[in-house]
């Protein structure tokens, strides 16, 4: 039975060899333990962040993924796009695995913490997805160009993880098996 979640006007529909899929940043676990980190340094603002979704795949392990819809707001997003956005899911992605190793050590129930903490040992897939919707994104061969960019830019962000990195939008064929994503009423407005 298909587990959907509803991400920035999207739906994401994770099929049946999802092990488990989840809201990871609406978890009590993360609004009321992880995101107690936070404070100032030097004056800065600082808090823990988090991915919107993780999922643990039967066949192609743990996959963390963020979602950013910048549809209808093209000028206020095109520095974040043209690499910008990386770094903050970079920083995510830091931040949601030091919470993740965190969660295994508590006695976490709403979502599966140890089966989590053993998908990240060596030699098992992890895979950091973002999907990014954009205005821009009209032509595929275009699109596919810009989000390739992009991808390059979030694989070194993400170089110490040694994980697989995806940047995809609705523009582009999906290439994640088992996982469909559709746009919800209002989506790009």
């Amino acid at each position: 039975m298909p587990i959907p979640l509803k991400v920035e006007k999207q739906l994401f529909e994770f099929g049946d060899r999802w092990r488990s899929a989840f809201k990871y940043d609406g978890t009590d676990f993360y609004n009321k333990e992880a995101k107690r980190l936070g404070g100032e340094v030097k004056g800065k603002a600082e808090s823990a962040r988090a991915v919107d979704l993780i999922g643990l795949h039967e066949a192609s392990g743990l996959w963390l993924l963020e979602a950013k819809d910048f549809r209808g707001h093209r000028s206020a997003n095109k520095r974040r796009i043209q690499g910008e956005v990386a770094l903050e899911v970079a920083v995510k992605v830091r931040d949601t695995v030091a919470a993740l190793v965190g969660a295994a050590r508590k006695p976490v129930t709403e979502f599966p913490a140890g089966k989590l903490m053993k998908a990240f040992e060596r030699n098992r897939p992890v895979t950091v997805v973002l999907w990014l919707e954009d205005d821009t994104f009209r032509d595929e061969a275009k699109a596919k160009h810009q989000l390739s960019v992009l991808n390059n830019v979030l694989k070194t962000q993400l170089a110490w993880l040694n994980a697989r990195t995806l940047v995809l939008s609705s523009a582009v064929p999906n290439r994640i098996n088992d996982l469909v994503v559709s746009n919800l009423p209002g989506a790009g407005r």
